[in-house]
């Protein structure tokens, strides 16, 4: 029984199970005296004990409040490097042959350096930092497992980054993303890790555009994986009253396209 049914599970079966052999004798003698109506009143109370015991049984896994707490340290870590290495911009996210990399800009500049093995770059019109997003190692496993196929049609990038988010990170119960001219936009309803949200913007509101969290970094990836461009989180608006978040990602011209080679067709 130990190798078929979850611990958790095995105390309310049992009660379901006395609770049938119980109430069986009583069905099928039709008796209505007082030892009838005691096997009937300890039915239901193994009944009702057992629908307490699954009610009130642990979920699997981790809680989403706490799960959300997972990338803060690292988060808030990175913003403060890149900040004091003068790469304070907002994350771009940059599709390079067969992953994406993220690219943290300084303040004045003209266009998206070449991708290469190099994580900080000098010059002084394309100067940043280029890093791993938080979400790309996310999609690859999801690609892996075959639960994540990137379309290319914009429309069915939006609807696969809702399925992504939705049902595979469990990051909300609804996700909305909708184009909005050159930008996406992707509107979480009641959004289950808002206590981190408030913990990192409670430090600084730009800490979520420079070193986005896994949830809105996976949207980013999905967008640049789907479409070969480069995006921009524009803009991050969360909104505990209402327990909801707001993304917008902006495409972005680049001036270094990737290679033709596609491996975002293969699951």
């Amino acid at each position: 029984m130990n190798n078929i049914i979850s611990k958790e599970y095995q105390a309310p079966i049992l009660l379901m199970v006395i609770a049938v052999f119980l109430i069986v004798p009583v069905y099928i003698t039709g008796r209505t005296d007082l030892p009838a109506a005691t096997l009937v009143v300890a039915s239901c109370a193994c009944f009702f004990g057992a629908v307490f015991l699954m009610v009130t049984c642990p979920e699997e896994g981790i809680p989403a409040d706490v799960a959300s707490f997972f990338s803060t340290g690292l988060m808030v870590s990175y913003a403060r490097v890149a900040a004091e290495l003068g790469a304070s911009g907002s994350a771009h996210f940059i599709p390079d042959e067969n992953k994406i990399r993220q690219f943290n800009p300084a303040g004045n500049f003209r266009k998206i350096p070449k991708t290469d093995l190099t994580a900080i770059v000098p010059e002084p019109e394309n100067g940043g930092i280029f890093s791993v997003p938080a979400g790309m190692p996310v999609m690859a496993h999801l690609q892996r497992s075959g639960k994540l196929r990137i379309p290319h049609d914009l429309p069915d990038i939006c609807a696969a980054i809702s399925e992504a988010e939705r049902d595979l990170m469990h990051a909300a119960d609804e996700v909305e993303v909708t184009e909005e001219g050159e930008s996406v936009v992707v509107r979480f309803k009641r959004f289950r890790f808002m206590p981190a949200c408030e913990e990192i913007r409670s430090e600084s509101l730009k800490i979520c555009e420079i070193a986005p969290c896994p949830v809105c970094s996976l949207a980013g990836c999905i967008l640049a994986a789907g479409t070969r461009d480069v995006w921009n989180i524009e803009g991050i608006a969360p909104s505990p009253e209402k327990n909801e978040m707001l993304v917008t990602f902006t495409r972005i011209k680049d001036e270094h396209p990737p290679r033709d080679e596609d491996p975002y067709t293969k699951r």
